[in-house]
């Protein structure tokens, strides 16, 4: 992995004060997985860049995982922005053969940049004690399913290839290809647990549909979650 600020030539119209802020960072980062997973290259980017709001509406759900407050409004526009510079530049730059050389190149020169941010957001949301559907982070998903555990071993399996993935970057973010089955046959869940376990993992912004971000693998912050 390169020094960390070091543009190659590649990429020479990247901006560092895209990422400036944990905000910022973590705006291009959710933009930066979404094209690179979420986006048809010759029919979504199109639209996307010329649409007025197109982009932003893209952006919103993911970020407003983190970004949101009490009264789920989002709160900081900065991500938005940034995530949209980013975006719109990358498009003024890039040939549609080179985009996953090119965000390769991206997330691997910024990884430290992109983890902090992305794990320092995560964080926050799981020491909020997330709640989806009734079940809290630190209970359980169903009768012997630690939820915390849980994530544990699936993140590990993620890591280990247990599951079956997609593209996969340089970097490590991958998409999972059929996690509720898999989720059902690895760990004996039902339908109902899978559902809620999924919601958890995306409620958490560990999982974004069915992207699994390089930054919530990390063995650091994979051993340190709560049991």
């Amino acid at each position: 992995m390169k020094a960390e600020g070091e543009i190659p030539i590649p990429v020479l119209w990247f901006r560092k004060e895209w990422i400036d802020t944990n905000a910022k960072a973590l705006g291009v980062y959710v933009a930066l997985l979404l094209v690179r997973f979420r986006v048809r290259l010759r029919t979504d980017i199109p639209a996307l860049y010329s649409e007025e709001g197109k982009i932003e509406g893209r952006l919103k759900p993911y970020l407003s995982i983190f970004l949101r407050d009490k009264d789920k409004k989002l709160i900081d526009t900065a991500a938005i922005d940034a995530g949209k510079e980013f975006f719109m530049r990358l498009v003024d730059h890039t040939a549609y053969q080179d985009y996953e050389d090119v965000l390769d190149c991206i997330e691997t020169d910024f990884y430290e940049t992109f983890k902090k941010a992305y794990l320092g957001y995560v964080n926050a949301n799981v020491n909020a004690n997330v709640t989806v559907t009734g079940k809290e982070f630190t209970g359980e998903i169903s009768p012997g399913h630690d939820t915390a555990a849980l994530i544990r071993t699936f993140l590990r399996d993620v890591s280990a290839n247990r599951f079956s993935k997609g593209k996969v970057t340089l970097a490590g973010s991958s998409i999972l290809l059929t996690p509720f089955g898999e989720l059902m046959e690895f760990y004996g869940l039902s339908e109902e647990d899978v559902q809620r376990f999924l919601k958890i993992l995306r409620m958490i912004g560990i999982m974004f549909f069915d992207v699994v971000p390089a930054p919530v693998l990390e063995r650091e912050f994979v051993d340190g979650l709560s049991t």
